[in-house]
């Protein structure tokens, strides 16, 4: 699987499997303006023991994800910052990096949904 990117209005569902750069402009659904900002509001993640992701906007590290190396088992969770009101840190402007390391083929998956602004 390759990376992917769902885009409906106002959000977008990204699921990553490989390092790559997500613009702005990449979470455009065809029926609305270019974003402006986005936010990441809820993250998913399936990692194998010896895999880890790094998230950054504009270059700075805002989240670390590390695989369970030690006791051999997938390390599988979820975050929601949305009933809070939170984001995750970071330039919600910059484009959204990731950067992952150990995943395998088809071994790893890290989704995010982000809430886009215009």
């Amino acid at each position: 699987m390759a990376n992917q990117i769902i885009n409906s209005i106002g959000t977008s569902i990204i699921h990553i499997d490989t390092t790559a750069d997500f613009t702005l402009a990449n979470m455009k659904n065809s029926a609305e303006a270019t974003p402006v900002a986005a936010s990441i509001i809820e993250i998913f993640w399936n990692i194998k023991p010896a895999g880890s992701i790094i998230l950054d906007r504009g270059g700075a590290n805002v989240y670390k994800l590390v695989g369970n190396a030690a006791g051999g088992a997938h390390f599988v969770g979820h975050v929601n910052y949305r009933p809070s009101g939170l984001v995750l840190r970071g330039t919600n402007t910059a484009d959204i990096g990731v950067t992952v390391a150990g995943f395998g083929t088809l071994e790893s998956v890290v989704t995010i949904i982000v809430k886009k602004t215009y």
